[in-house]
């Protein structure tokens, strides 16, 4: 009893410190309640003054900091310390993105040493893979980069969770499909495409054994939103830390031991076993160290409301799907130009892809923030944090560009000993330099759209440049005008710069009144029906020192005037001065 009371304190202690200075005599209870302009915005007063007592929202530099003339102002922030907690989200990021990405390259090396069939299988598989599976699960997952952020600015915690969940249900309902088709209909894919039969057989065998690694990557990738959306991005680091080593040695063990070694199928194993035990060791974390506090328990209500999260897959999948499978095509035309081209294609799109993870680590901070602000209704703090992405984005696409333009040989001969290939690679390596910019530009810029909630506009953007402008020019410039790999390359900058100004375009050009007021409609009638002022008990802010009172709605009216929860319908909301939002 004695914790009851003193839980009852806290609450009652909370409610006045966060209630005063809302109601206090310049701003009356009539004068918030006399109207449904006042309710809604006693309601962003509300969410602001949660994060002024919340230690976590200080730490992330979110909480609304100043109260004048009785009211809680938006997020205050500037450009130097938003580049700051981007570069110190990102870094951790940037391991976590380099380890994931190890465990294709382990297998790869590991299965190249035993023949160039088994190379060319392993190549087929993860091709497909990413097509068929992979990138399906990243671009469905990336609707959570949006949802989960901009409910946890909301200081609506519970829905980081509920959307959690629905996103893992949705991914395990697409698991079915993969699993059918990489169990059975792979081989007759391949064949009718690839001449080499062996090659083909030994990927379908390498399929039928990865797709036991999928369930894993699933749970991670939604666990790894799940606590971005917190501020929480080391987890995932140290899972990393301890499995990407791991990986190594087992696949090492698997493929090449001579006691227990499967040979080629103990690459796939391997990553079956990693990717479990990184779902695992997160979930543990999760559950028992920190990231726990979002989560919103089991109800019907997670097959519910799942309209918003598809609409923001959809063009998500797109996104990544696009630019995935326009490599692959480039990948696959320069083969015509024979084997040392292929190599050198091989070499420069490993390099960009892993120099990549530097800029799609920045892009996954500054969409949170960017989220976190809209969540809060702070517009001006969103549109510096948009700016700092960009200044970052630029500062490290000059920063590879570098890298890569002055150590391209160097770089080229850590992948072949063989000169020509090594002299084709470090050529083209110049082209990859200057494709740095723009491509972290788009990457970055991708990231913001995301945290806006706008997924559609990079979709189609992808669609259309990759193939109405990339592929045409590549191939042009590649065939017709005879520059063969550096063509290509060609085709794939043009693209780039073109998304990239386009992006920038919108994004400079977002009307941020309309993004924040369609967040809001996402708070007042997305959300998970709230517990009753009588109920069992109130929902805790994250690592709060007060709790945030969450009392049930009343569907009979427009508005339920309870003291402690004003809300508002979307319809009422849609016709509401973007004024009133005091951003």
């Amino acid at each position: 009893m004695t914790g009851k009371f003193r839980r009852e304190s806290q609450v009652n202690e909370s409610f006045s410190r966060a209630a005063i200075p809302i109601l206090s005599e310049q701003h009356d209870a009539s004068q918030h309640y006399g109207s449904i302009i006042s309710d809604q915005d006693s309601l962003i007063q509300r969410r602001r003054a949660s994060s002024m007592y919340s230690t976590r929202a200080r730490q992330l530099h979110l909480a609304s900091i100043s109260v004048k003339n009785g009211r809680y102002q938006p997020i205050d922030t500037d450009t130097t310390t938003e580049v700051k907690m981007m570069m110190q989200s990102s870094i951790p990021l940037i391991i976590t993105l380099l380890l994931q990405y190890s465990l294709t390259v382990a297998s790869v090396f590991f299965v190249g040493n035993l023949g160039s069939n088994q190379l060319a299988a392993v190549s087929l598989s993860n091709l497909l893979a990413n097509i068929s599976s992979f990138g399906l699960i990243e671009g469905i997952a990336s609707s959570l980069s949006t949802l989960c952020p901009q409910a946890y600015g909301r200081k609506d915690y519970k829905m980081v969770g509920m959307h959690s969940i629905r996103c893992f249900l949705m991914l395990m309902l697409l698991y079915i499909p993969i699993f059918c088709f990489w169990t059975w209909g792979a081989y007759p894919l391949l064949s009718a495409v690839v001449t080499e039969v062996e090659a083909c057989i030994l990927a379908a065998q390498y399929l039928k054994v990865l797709v036991w690694s999928v369930p894993g990557f699933i749970v991670f990738e939604v666990l790894k939103q799940y606590l971005q959306a917190q501020g929480i991005f080391h987890a995932s680091t140290v899972v990393l830390l301890i499995c990407a080593p791991f990986n190594f040695l087992l696949t090492y063990l698997l493929v090449w031991n001579k006691h227990f070694g499967i040979g080629f199928l103990g690459a796939p194993t391997a990553v079956a076993v990693t990717n479990t035990l990184m779902a695992l060791m997160l979930l543990f974390y999760t559950c028992f160290i920190n990231g726990y506090q979002c989560w919103c328990g089991l109800s019907m209500e997670v097959f519910k409301n799942w309209s918003r999260a598809l609409k923001l897959a959809a063009p998500g999948v797109l996104m990544i799907e696009a630019e995935w499978l326009a490599f692959e095509i480039i990948s696959f035309a320069s083969s015509r130009f024979g084997t040392e081209s292929l190599a050198a294609q091989s070499i420069v799109s490993t390099v960009c892809v892993t120099i990549y993870q530097i800029p799609f680590a920045v892009s996954v901070a500054g969409s949170t923030r960017i989220a976190w602000f809209i969540g809060s209704a702070s517009k001006k703090a969103a549109l510096i944090s948009t700016h700092a992405a960009i200044y970052v984005s630029i500062g490290f696409g000059i920063f590879n560009c570098i890298v890569l333009g002055t150590g391209s040989s160097s770089i080229a001969k850590i992948f072949s000993q063989d000169e020509a290939v090594v002299n084709l690679a470090s050529k083209v390596l110049i082209i990859g330099a200057i494709y740095q910019i723009p491509d972290c530009l788009c990457c970055v810029l991708g990231g913001v759209l995301r945290g806006q909630g706008r997924q559609y506009i990079g979709g189609w953007l992808n669609l259309f440049s990759y193939y109405v402008l990339a592929l045409p020019v590549a191939f042009l410039f590649g065939f017709h005008f005879e520059l063969e790999l550096f063509g290509l390359w060609i085709g794939m900058i043009v693209a780039l710069v073109f998304v990239s100004t386009c992006e920038l375009f919108f994004v400079l050009a977002s009307d941020w009144e309309t993004i924040i007021k369609d967040s809001l409609v996402e708070d007042l009638d997305g959300q998970m029906p709230h517990t009753s002022h009588n109920d069992s008990g109130y929902e805790d802010a994250i690592n709060d020192d007060t709790l945030s009172l969450r009392p049930s709605r009343s569907y009979g009216s427009l508005i339920d005037h309870n003291l402690l929860s004003p809300t508002i319908s979307s319809a009422t909301l849609g016709q509401l001065d973007p004024s009133v939002l005091h951003i």
